[in-house]
C-alpha cells in the first residue's frame, strides 16, 4: 500500500463533505497507544478534532481525531474486536 500527496493546484480548504475523502483512520493496537499519540499531537501543536474518546462505532471503539495542515481530517483508532483470533 502506498498514499501519494501532492500539493493542491487550487487554494481552497478541504471540505470533507464535498466529493472525495472524508477522513482517513490507522488503527493502534491499544488505547494506550491512542492516548501516547494524543499525547505526541498535542506537543507538536497538532490540531486536535476531538480528544481521545469512546464512540458508539463497534464495541470498545476507542479514537482520537485531528487535521493535517490541508485541513483533512484524520484519525487513530484503536478496536478490541481486532484483538481476538480469527476464527
Amino acid at each position: 500500500m502506498s498514499i501519494g500527496l501532492h500539493k493542491a493546484q487550487v487554494a481552497a480548504p478541504h471540505n470533507r463533505y464535498a466529493v472525495g475523502l472524508h477522513h482517513l483512520a490507522f488503527h493502534l493496537s491499544s488505547r494506550s497507544e491512542i492516548d501516547r499519540f494524543h499525547e505526541f499531537l498535542v506537543s507538536e501543536r497538532i490540531k486536535v478534532l476531538d480528544a481521545p474518546a469512546e464512540y458508539d462505532y463497534t464495541p470498545g471503539y476507542y479514537a482520537v481525531f485531528f487535521a493535517d495542515p490541508d485541513g483533512i481530517k484524520l484519525e487513530v483508532v484503536y478496536e478490541p474486536r481486532f484483538d481476538e483470533p480469527a476464527a
